[in-house]
């Protein structure tokens, strides 16, 4: 009677396991459901009508790291000889900038503030630094090249665009960065009296850098190069290769959602049809463990501004991924300095007569 009574007893039990089994099994079902949902329904379509998502995720510009930032005192981040001043543009935007002097200047002029202006008439290049998207112009990877440009006798003038940092706080657009671009390299050559001007731009930098330039041509002012660090060549091309965007890019309605709607809002920044027929010297710089904008992204460019350029200088440079400089840290190579200051002279050297 004991098994029949155990057996019993057991009976209820084993049908409550296999119902709160079952049970699981469908919230379980359920909860992957709910996020599939989320992920490939709702995310899209949210995305797709919100303009000001995609300028959000794109720009990345309320990503304020550090935090807090005193841009009065660059000193306080380990850099030596710097101005933090502000100009306005002709749409009466306020842009904060630091002016980082070039060592050989720093023994006699360091602590003089009210020479800084004058002294970008000096003779020694001048670097205009486009930073990419989030953080400012006192991010750690920024500063440090800073110091590698200031090292080799560059002025550098590092701007925040407009809704970064100290800058105005207004809706970000393409045409908003690019036209700060395009006033800080106007603001520079009326002071530099003839000194050589470089732009450089990183990440989404480069597409600012691309698209202001390749403009201030159009208008007859030529910078005298463009160095590109992590470039891509355009916005709807990045946003494939985005590592988050690859659980969506599969989706038949992958380019309905995501890609159209990002060029609806203007937001293109198409490089490589910005760059052709320019007449500036280009240096293109890419890591190949970069894992935000792949290395491929770059050398895609390259090709296609040696077939779009003709008789002006074109260089790529790779890095081999064991360097470990991924997407910000080109400015750890030894040798920057050094290929960097000779892009310089050579593009000065080749100035046309």
């Amino acid at each position: 009677m004991a098994p029949c009574m155990c057996f019993s007893f057991m009976k209820p039990v084993m049908i409550f396991l296999l119902i709160c089994v079952f049970a699981t099994c469908c919230i379980t079902s359920s909860f992957f459901a709910i996020i599939l949902f989320l992920v490939f329904i709702v995310i899209p379509i949210v995305f797709r009508y919100s303009p000001s998502l995609q300028r959000g995720m794109i720009f990345l510009n309320y990503v304020r790291m550090p935090s807090s930032v005193n841009y009065s005192h660059p000193e306080k981040y380990g850099i030596r000889g710097t101005k933090n001043f502000h100009i306005k543009t002709n749409d009466n935007m306020t842009l904060g900038v630091w002016h980082v002097l070039p060592r050989n200047l720093l023994e006699k002029y360091e602590n003089d503030n009210s020479t800084y202006e004058q002294l970008l008439s000096h003779g020694e290049p001048i670097v205009i630094y486009m930073h990419g998207n989030s953080g400012t112009r006192a991010n750690e990877h920024r500063v440090q090249l800073y110091h590698v440009l200031q090292d080799i006798n560059c002025h550098v003038i590092a701007v925040d665009y407009r809704s970064y940092a100290d800058s105005t706080d207004v809706e970000v657009s393409e045409l908003g960065v690019v036209t700060d671009a395009m006033e800080m390299f106007r603001w520079v050559h009326k002071r530099a009296n003839g000194t050589p001007i470089f732009g450089w731009g990183h990440s989404l930098g480069t597409g600012i850098g691309a698209h202001a330039y390749s403009l201030l041509e159009k208008e007859g002012l030529y910078p005298n190069g463009l160095i590109l660090e992590a470039p891509f060549t355009k916005m709807s091309d990045e946003i494939r290769e985005y590592p988050l965007t690859k659980i969506h890019r599969l989706l038949p309605w992958f380019e309905f959602f995501i890609i159209e709607p990002v060029e609806k809002n203007n937001i293109i920044f198409d490089t490589e049809t910005n760059l052709m027929n320019t007449k500036m010297p280009i240096l293109i710089l890419h890591a190949r463990d970069d894992i935000v904008i792949p290395y491929q992204l770059g050398e895609k460019l390259y090709k296609h501004l040696l077939e779009t350029r003709k008789n002006v200088t074109t260089e790529l440079v790779l890095y081999d991924k064991n360097y470990k400089y991924g997407h910000k840290h080109i400015c750890k190579d030894k040798e920057l300095g050094n290929r960097t200051r000779k892009f310089i002279n050579e593009s000065i050297n080749n100035l046309p007569q």
